[in-house]
């Protein structure tokens, strides 16, 4: 069987195929248009795989929770991400990318200053 699916993002975060409550893949248009926006950052117990589908994201990427680094994704690189993380979409431009994540994942929230 092959499901094939349009990417055609409606909102933030939209789930779009589950595999027996293992992993879940999702279209993601951040919300955010600039690092000034970006409240908080989250880290999960397990990786999360990011691939660029078309657009701009930069992630924010923190090992500590504090100090933040900006990384802008590019087409044709998988991000596996295992630290602190948000994005945004500079400017307001389209921005969709896929996430793979485990299905049973635990998540951790820090508030972010804005420097």
């Amino acid at each position: 069987m092959v499901h094939e699916i349009p990417i055609k993002p409606r909102k933030r975060w939209e789930i779009i195929f589950e595999e027996n409550a293992r992993w879940r893949c999702g279209v993601y248009v951040p919300e955010r248009s600039a690092r000034s926006e970006v409240k908080y950052i989250e880290r999960h117990d397990a990786p999360e795989l990011f691939l660029l589908i078309r657009g701009r994201i930069v992630l924010l990427l923190s090992k500590d929770g504090r100090s933040i680094v900006e990384k802008p994704m590019e087409e044709g690189k998988i991000y596996i991400v295992e630290e602190w993380h948000n994005a945004y979409r500079p400017g307001g431009c389209e921005g969709v990318a896929l996430v793979i994540e485990r299905m049973d994942i635990k998540t951790e929230y820090v508030k972010i200053g804005t420097s």
